[in-house]
């Protein structure tokens, strides 16, 4: 049985989150730390805005850093599937079938790795897209039911 706490990723989305680890324990951590210790060397802390600030920082920063050591302390890094079925890994254009001029590009991705930031959004195959298209080949029209409820059809369009 697989641990439940088990994270699923891509090799670039552990090869981004260990970079993002290092970035954070070799450069921004430091200058937090420095920027802290300055803070505290000048009047009174309990009444320092840029001492608060620097703590604030600091925090946030080793927050991160432990939820990424615990994310890749338990991973599996899942190798994409050559099949043209859906998979872990397959970058996926889909329309609902109420839109289907608006084609959407997402790349089915582990919860570590779920992020709507750059050119293609990455989602997670727990999702409900996700979950719904899994398995699934182009052309298929999928029955997904959202977050919120609401159920949709969507047609698969492509999948690299």
């Amino acid at each position: 049985m697989a641990d439940q706490n088990q994270q699923f990723l891509t090799q670039a989305g552990y090869d981004r989150l260990l970079a993002e680890l290092s970035e954070l324990r070799d450069e921004k951590l430091p200058e937090a730390l420095r920027r802290l210790k300055e803070a505290s060397e000048q009047w009174d802390i309990s009444e320092n805005a840029e001492y608060d600030d620097a703590l604030s920082v600091r925090d946030l920063l080793e927050a991160r850093m432990n939820e990424i050591e615990k994310l890749l302390d338990n991973v599996e890094i899942i190798k994409k599937s050559k099949s043209s079925a859906i998979n872990f890994g397959s970058v996926v254009s889909f329309a609902f079938v109420e839109t289907p001029k608006d084609v959407q590009t997402v790349e089915i991705v582990g919860t570590g790795e779920v992020s709507m930031d750059g050119e293609m959004p990455h989602i997670s195959f727990q999702s409900p897209i996700g979950t719904a298209i899994r398995g699934k080949k182009k052309g298929d029209v999928v029955r997904v039911r959202m977050i919120n409820g609401d159920r949709k059809e969507l047609t698969i369009v492509d999948v690299k």
